[in-house]
């Protein structure tokens, strides 16, 4: 008889308790090995974060930035309020913060002085540029490639429609 009642209480015994050990033990380990590739996938991760290497300011290419940004400025006024450049291992990207006026401008004329930006920026140091700002906007390789100009830049852009009130 492998369940004997005493005192109210039901006991396991013989073959059927072994049984239920086996599973315990079973289950333990199971809920053991479930931790431990958890555990190794978040070490993992976290030395992946460790490995990026951290982001510094490029004040030597910040301060040739603000040279190029003349033009710009003085063709369609004060359109970036910030900016800062950056440097993360092999990679530099310039951040710009715009006005109101960016946005006044249309998609073209944006696309235009986004891509002035990304080439002067590439032809220093290669890399993106990123408009943080509505609308965002990023310009990089593979977006310049495919960006259909009509033949124009943002210095002989200027006949046309520039604002999307025009």
């Amino acid at each position: 008889m492998p369940y004997a009642a005493t005192n109210g209480y039901v006991r396991v015994s013989g073959r059927a308790g072994m049984n239920t050990l086996v599973v315990l033990v079973i289950v333990g380990v199971v809920v053991l090995a479930v931790l431990a590739v958890l555990a190794v996938l978040r070490w993992r991760a976290d030395a992946r974060a460790r490995a990026l290497p951290p982001r510094k300011r490029a004040l030597d290419l910040e301060a040739r930035i603000k040279t190029v940004l003349a033009g710009p400025r003085q063709k369609y006024g004060d359109i970036f309020t910030d900016y800062s450049v950056w440097k993360a291992g092999r990679e530099t990207r310039l951040e710009l913060v715009a006005t109101d006026q960016w946005g006044r401008l249309n998609e073209f004329t944006r696309c235009l002085v986004v891509r002035y930006l990304w080439r002067v920026l590439e032809s220093l140091a290669g890399g993106a540029v990123v408009v943080v700002d509505e609308p965002a906007q990023e310009w990089n390789v593979e977006i310049d490639t495919g960006f259909r100009d009509q033949g124009f830049d943002w210095k002989t852009f200027g006949h046309g429609p520039q604002f999307v009130e025009e």
